[in-house]
């Protein structure tokens, strides 16, 4: 390359010398992927020879100066401006190989990236050099020129940190004005032969907008056709194009080429493949191009065009017939990717432009009322989802395109293989290569060492056969038919002969391994084939084969016909695939857009019933999938990405069906759900039994126990599926569904990225409508729960917390929580809690960094208090009394500390608390629960007096009676409930939470801790919550005439029967003090009042008594004689117990203490309660509650029922 310019030349002759040496460096650097050792050689001169790149360089830049003069003489023959030609093309060729497979990470740049971008490049640039020869009429040339211009934009991007004078990329405006004329010029020729130069201009558009946006600006600048041309092209600082009233003549070329886009489709989908990437790159930068998107999206055809390419590529795709198929089917499959993801960005950024004019009116009084909802650009496409193109689309999309072509060019290699090793027994080496001949021989050895053939061999010297030599043969030439036999659809029975093909497929010589090269920077430079049928070609040397030897001729090109097809097949495929992939990206982000307030979708969106027949379509194509894996798993694993792909389908799918259903009642989805379990189960057996040998399959499986998590909960969290009239089948499939899933997630609870995914979905299954009957054995069967919790304490597994949820679920049934103490849970909480760091700083904000160790602690006594309860009458009861004394009484001083804080509101007088905000938390409130729960089952056993902590004892009962008095303090009226309390706050924090506070209430009260919780979750205290978090928790009603209307929500409700339940806990565990105490009195004969318990002053009772009432009273009434929902029925029977307890416990204080009725309270608890009982008699299931109150009361207020005043 560096001597040739020095030779002596005819002068017709020196440009073809040339011209051969261009093409020999071309061929040299094809050889990395073959030669990684002698292609890094050449390589390396290539980058790093500085005498190599003056020499390309000088040979240019004559050209280029010598062809320009061409055209403005006719000094130059024709035939030597074609070789000219030639040279250059060759020349940009070589550059543009180089920079679009330069290793991502090399630095510094080499040399040649160094010279080509160099802008002191002597005579002229390499960018001048590329502008002028596109402006030639030279199709091979413009191609050239415009491809190393699309990868010297991307090289550019690369070096700008170590090239500080790329600064000038794009300073001549001159140039600039030039290459769009060029530009313009190729694309407003109607010339239907020159698709690849239209390409390869889209290509360079499309690399600028991605890597050199301001070049691309300049450039639309140039185009713009406006009244004040030079002050658009002069104002270079300015990057913002703000050219309204103006006409960008290269973006109307862009929807002319749309315009034409079912015709292109047909044509010639190259050309409108590369018009979509650019498309692609325009929206991905979003903002920087608003002005071009503007112009693009207001278009009336733009979205209808693309809308009708997604429906051709439907109607023209071949339906199982590979002999049909061609490039432009994949092709046709590339294009419907690309206008998904320009759906995506679209919508993306319609929401993103949405909420900022939103926010922007809300922050401006007087343009609240001009704002609305936004229509959605693309509801031209939207509107074809809801039909049957949505089912159309997932079944095509999801189909296994992978058929027995690429199986059957595995095994017509070695076909070929065994033939090539028999004539290499005989010493024939044909016209192999060398490096080809020595890798049969390797196989060859291993070949006829392996196990297999030398049973082979034993066998047939059995039969008379002799001789190392001819028993080889014999035995090859068995195989060798054989596998014919198998290409012909003859399988190989199990046994030494399928052994040793599946050896043979093991070693996949003929398989290619292409060069990994730049991502996303030129449209075709990334596909990737099996089998590079050229190189296998010329490695063999068929051309050279002699006409005697026809058998071998026949076997290698039956072979490479066959690897010809299996290569169109699975770019076909590999084109399904990332079209199936470009759409999940859409409906992912659609899934996102329905919930976006601000985005007007037409008729709301894909309806349910689009979404249904949808899920069935990707059920019926995954099941299909799974079923053509069987057979060849171990080497089916070209069909693991397709898998991977079908199962976000199937739970992108399910999740917008759980969000359309989400406020709605969805009885008449339980088939479809039951169907998503149904399958995601099945397969999920079969995968796991896979897992060991196909690592590829841990994300599927992982995809697929999301799917199932997220349908239990969305089937066990819908009250209406209850009321099916069939519900009885639909429940009892689902029970024998979930007890054939339970071995496999006990299988799957071992695996560390799997193990909170099938223990949360056996935690459901628990809780579901599965009898524990059921589930006992096969836990005790599969579930290794000792491994478990080893793997748990030393970390092995990701999630503590979904584990301890799961053994509180476990330890609710008698037989789990026998097998929960005999696994010595004790032990494992005791171990696991002691290495939390909880201290007075996490109890006293619940909504610190410490919050985890604040649930695990919880979910720990939780269990604890389950095992106490469901072992009470067992005969290990005493033992499990004694573990939890001893596992309680290391942390009654942090018990006493968390009730403490929890109660910190109800110091007043102490200035320090007024300025204090108490902070909580739905997790600290259970917390607390299990706490008394454990107090209350401990309290007969005399703890924690009899541990010697009476101290202890005593002011634990206190701190239990302000929180007490905490919970029953304020109005129960309907007056001015932000006041109230003002400093408690409980927001909600974690997602599910957040979720519920977005649900309407069911019980829907306005009195008490109904209507106090709504307003304790909104911070005004400067509290350290995300401003999303808080704006999330609550909202002020503004339909109500009362500025102080606070909404109600789930979140609210619950928050409010949590305070409820821990006010029960209290009353019980304080009943249970004064029942010991008074028991005690009556042995003694006589009230010592100095070792009287603690008790609750009756003013605290009386707002508890108080709370109740108002809340029963007004539930009772708005229901009528309606019977009551399953939850509000049990809230009012906590109620109700709640305020007999409390009946019972001022009886005890007023006669132990001798403290008299508040003067006027008989008259107002007398109004109450009449109310209440009158509202309550309407409902049966409910008299044993009036009768028990009646007695109560009766005892407490003798004179009510001597008055028949309760009548």
């Amino acid at each position: 390359m560096i001597n040739h310019v020095n030779w002596k030349h005819k002068e017709c002759s020196r440009w073809k010398t040339t011209l051969r040496v261009f093409e020999l460096v071309k061929s040299c650097l094809q050889v990395k992927p073959f030669s990684s050792k002698l292609g890094g050689i050449i390589w390396e001169i290539l980058l790093y020879d500085s005498s190599v790149h003056g020499v390309l360089w000088s040979i240019l830049s004559v050209l280029t100066r010598l062809l320009h003069d061409s055209y403005r003489s006719n000094y130059h023959g024709l035939k030597d401006i074609e070789d000219i030609q030639l040279v250059l093309c060759n020349g940009l060729d070589i550059i543009y190989h180089i920079l679009s497979n330069l290793p991502e990470d090399l630095l510094p740049n080499p040399p040649l990236v160094t010279m080509v971008l160099s802008s002191s490049l002597k005579p002229f640039s390499f960018i001048t050099a590329l502008i002028s020869l596109m402006s030639f009429h030279s199709f091979g040339m413009q191609v050239a020129a415009a491809r190393a211009f699309s990868a010297l934009c991307f090289i550019a991007y690369k070096a700008q940190p170590q090239l500080m004078e790329n600064a000038s990329f794009t300073s001549d405006v001159s140039e600039i004005r030039r290459l769009e004329s060029n530009i313009s010029c190729i694309l407003d020729e109607d010339d239907k032969n020159n698709d690849c130069l239209v390409v390869a201009v889209f290509n360079l558009l499309t690399s600028a907008a991605r890597y050199q946006p301001a070049f691309l600006i300049s450039l639309i600048e140039q185009s713009t056709k406006s009244t004040d041309h030079n002050a658009s092209t002069n104002d270079r600082d300015n990057r913002v194009l703000v050219t309204s009233k103006s006409n960008a003549r290269l973006v109307d070329q862009i929807l002319d080429y749309i315009d034409r886009s079912i015709e292109l489709m047909n044509r010639s989908p190259l050309v409108l493949l590369s018009i979509l990437d650019l498309l692609k790159a325009l929206w991905e930068s979003g903002i920087r191009f608003l002005f071009i998107l503007e112009k693009l999206r207001s278009s009336v055809t733009f979205w209808d065009n693309l809308s009708r390419c997604i429906r051709a590529t439907l109607d023209i795709s071949p339906i199982d017939n590979i002999d049909a198929i061609d490039e432009k089917f994949s092709l046709r499959y590339h294009c419907q990717g690309k206008i998904f993801e320009i759906m995506s960005h679209e919508l993306f950024l319609q929401g993103k432009l949405l909420t900022e004019t939103s926010n922007t009116v809300q922050d401006d009084p007087k343009g609240q009322k001009e704002h609305k909802s936004g229509p959605c650009r693309i509801s031209v496409v939207l509107k074809w989802f809801d039909n049957a193109i949505l089912a159309d689309l997932v079944s095509n999309l999801s189909s296994n395109a992978y058929k027995k072509e690429l199986h059957h060019a595995k095994v017509a290699a070695c076909l070929c293989i065994i033939h090539l090793i028999t004539k290499l027994s005989t010493g024939d080496t044909g016209s192999l290569s060398f490096s080809f001949m020595k890798k049969i021989q390797i196989i060859s050895t291993k070949l006829l060492q392996h196990h297999a053939f030398l049973a082979l061999l034993s066998q047939y010297s059995l039969h008379g056969y002799s001789g190392e030599q001819e028993l080889n043969n014999l035995v090859l030439n068995d195989l060798y038919y054989l596998i014919r036999g198998e290409l012909e659809g003859r399988q190989i029975s199990s046994g030494p002969f399928q052994e040793l093909l599946s050896f043979l497929l093991g070693f996949r010589i003929f398989e290619h391994n292409p060069l990994e090269q730049l991502q996303n920077t030129y449209l075709m430079a990334n596909d990737k084939f099996l089998f590079d049928v050229e190189h296998i070609h010329d490695e063999l040397g068929v051309d050279l084969w002699t006409d005697s030897d026809k058998r071998s001729k026949e076997v290698a090109k039956k072979m490479l016909d066959i690897m010809s097809k299996a290569n169109l097949m699975k770019y076909y495929a590999d084109a399904k695939l990332s079209a199936l992939m470009s759409f999940l990206k859409f409906l992912s982000v659609y899934k996102g857009a329905i919930s976006n307030k601000n985005l007007d979708l037409p008729d709301g969106g894909i309806s349910v019933a689009a979404t249904q027949s949808a899920i069935k379509c990707a059920c019926k194509s995954f099941e299909s999938t799974v079923d053509s894996l069987l057979p060849q798993a171990h080497t089916d694993e070209v069909l693991f990405p397709l898998l991977s792909g079908q199962v976000e389908l199937l739970l992108t799918l399910a999740r917008i069906l759980f969000h359309q259903a989400k406020n709605k009642k969805s009885s008449h989805l339980c088939p479809d759900i039951v169907l998503l379990m149904k399958t995601s189960g099945a397969s999920t057996c079969l995968f796991v039994d896979l897992m060991p040998s196909a690592h590829a399959l841990k994300q599927p499986v992982k995809t697929l126990l999301v799917l199932l998590l997220s349908s239990y909960e969305f089937m066990y969290s819908k009250v209406d599926i209850k009321d099916l009239p069939n519900d009885i089948n639909i429940f009892g499939e689902l029970a024998l569904l979930s007890v054939s899933l339970l071995p496999i997630l006990c299988k799957l609870a071992e695996n560390r990225e799997c193990s909170d995914l099938a223990v949360a979905s056996m935690d459901l299954i628990l809780k579901g409508s599965v009898p524990s009957n059921l589930w006992m054995p096969i836990l005790q069967k599969h579930f290794h729960l000792q491994t478990i919790l080893h793997k748990c304490q030393n970390g092995d597994l990701l999630s503590t917390q979904v584990i301890l949820n799961f053994l509180l679920t476990l330890g609710r049934t008698k037989d789990g929580a026998k097998v929960l103490q005999s696994a010595n849970i004790f032990a494992f909480l005791k171990l696991l809690l002691s290495q939390l760091s909880l201290d007075d700083s996490c109890l006293r904000n619940s909504l610190s960094a410490q919050v985890k160790d604040v649930n695990l602690w919880g979910l720990g006594l939780g269990i604890v208090a389950s095992l106490n309860h469901c072992l009470d009458d067992d005969i290990s009861h005493n033992n499990v009394v004694s573990n939890t004394i001893s596992f309680l009484s290391g942390h009654v001083p942090l018990v006493s500390s968390y009730l403490s804080t929890q109660s910190a509101t109800t110091h007043q007088s102490k200035k320090r608390a007024l300025s204090q905000k108490s902070q909580t938390s739905l997790s600290a409130l259970s917390l607390t629960e299990n706490i008394l729960i454990l107090l209350c089952i401990l309290a007969k056993y005399h703890f924690p007096r009899d541990t010697g902590k009476k101290e202890v004892d005593s002011e634990l009962r206190e701190i239990i009676i302000h929180l007490l008095a905490f919970i029953s303090k304020g109005s129960v009226k309907t007056g001015n409930a932000s006041k109230w309390n003002s400093s408690f706050f409980c927001p909600a924090v974690i997602k599910e939470e957040v979720a519920l506070n977005e649900k309407p209430p069911l019980i829907c009260s306005k009195y008490g801790w109904f209507r106090f919780a709504a307003s304790c979750t909104l911070s005004t205290a400067g509290v350290s919550v995300s401003p999303s978090a808080a704006l999330s928790v609550v909202r002020r009603d503004k339909t109500s005439g009362d500025s102080d209307s606070i909404r109600q929500t789930r979140f609210t409700e619950i928050l409010a029967v949590q305070i409820y339940r821990i006010a029960f806990l209290i009353m019980k565990f304080l009943c249970s003090q004064a029942k010991e105490a008074v028991k005690r009195a009556e042995e003694l004969e006589f009230l010592d009042l100095a070792h009287f318990p603690e008790l609750p002053m009756p003013d605290i009772l009386h707002g508890l008594q108080d709370q109740v009432v108002c809340i029963v009273t007004e539930i009772f009434e708005a229901n009528g004689s309606s019977t009551l929902n399953p939850e509000t029925e049990k809230v009012c029977q906590l109620l109700l117990v709640t305020l007999e307890t409390s009946l019972y416990m001022e009886l005890c204080v007023s006669q132990s203490c001798g403290i008299r009725p508040v003067l006027g309270r008989l008259e107002d608890f007398c109004k109450g309660i009449k109310a209440m009982l009158q509202a309550i008699e309407k409902h049966s299931s409910f008299e044993p509650f009036v009768r028990s109150l009646t007695e109560i009361t009766s005892l407490l207020y003798p004179g009510l029922l001597h008055n028949n005043l309760l009548m």
